[in-house]
């Protein structure tokens, strides 16, 4: 009985040895690919950035991408070191793989929605549709984002509600954080003064306005009506996103300010 337990240990003893070893080499493996793969990652991306100069949202965009490939990565080799672990001791990798293959089966036909939110979420990210702080309107709904995964979308509507959005269910986005807005005013001037005299007032007014929010000098149309009453004349131009209103605002509270100052009736 002590020559069994004798002669057991010692091959006990041996195969933990051998296997200790080669699990200590296949997690030494296993941490250089990582540390190779980590720098790779952000090499790539450290130059594709460089090389198309993006610019600082852009950039912050590829940073996430990278946390997205290196958990991929972890993954991955997580799954080869748990195989290649067990073929150190023997265990048949055959039953196991074809385990892994009808339970990964199962699960893709229970995941299908959760797989179409994560790829539709990556190519929402990759191509840069919209980001953190933008106005869009996502499938009829509008507001601005808040948070922005790889699962879901967060907007924040016009009434202060909090909207979740599967990144499956996004097909239609419209973008109003991007380019610059066009603006329209229309303003009167009572028929009692010479055109020549109210185009060249509404003019002077014009040219004398400034906003920090507008993007190009404003023009002046018109008369663009045929009325006895009242020249109809119509400013254009355009302004930051979201601005339009507020340089609207602004204008129309400088002309009639004007007008007041120099007495020329609007109607």
């Amino acid at each position: 009985m002590v020559e069994w337990l004798q002669r057991h240990w010692e091959r006990w003893a041996e195969i933990a040895l051998t296997g200790g070893l080669k699990i200590v080499l296949v997690l030494a493996l296993v941490l250089i690919a990582r540390w190779l793969g980590v720098r790779a990652i952000y090499a790539t991306l450290n130059t594709l950035q460089r090389r198309i100069g993006m610019p600082e949202r852009r950039a912050a965009q590829i940073q996430t991408l990278a946390t997205l490939l290196i958990s991929i990565l972890n993954y991955t080799l997580l799954f080869v070191g748990l195989l290649t672990v067990l073929s150190v001791f023997g265990v048949n990798l055959g039953p196991v793989l074809a385990t892994a293959g009808i339970t990964g089966l199962a699960i893709s036909f229970g995941a299908q929605r959760l797989v179409r939110d994560l790829i539709n979420g990556f190519f929402i990210l990759l191509e840069d549709q919209f980001t953190v702080g933008e106005y869009v309107t996502v499938d009829g709904i509008s507001g601005t984002v808040e948070t922005m995964g790889m699962r879901i979308t967060r907007l924040r509507d016009d009434e202060g509600r909090l909207v979740t959005i599967a990144n499956g269910d996004i097909n239609r986005v419209i973008n109003h954080s991007r380019g610059e807005q066009r603006l329209t005013l229309e303003v009167g001037i009572a028929s009692t003064q010479e055109l020549p005299a109210a185009r060249e007032w509404l003019t002077r007014t014009v040219e004398a306005f400034q906003h920090p929010a507008l993007r190009a000098p404003l023009s002046i149309q018109g008369p663009v009506s045929l009325e006895s009453a009242r020249y109809l004349f119509r400013i254009e131009g355009r302004a930051a996103n979201r601005q339009g209103s507020a340089v609207q605002n602004a204008l129309r509270e400088h002309i009639l300010l004007a007008a007041q100052r120099d007495s020329i009736p609007l109607a």
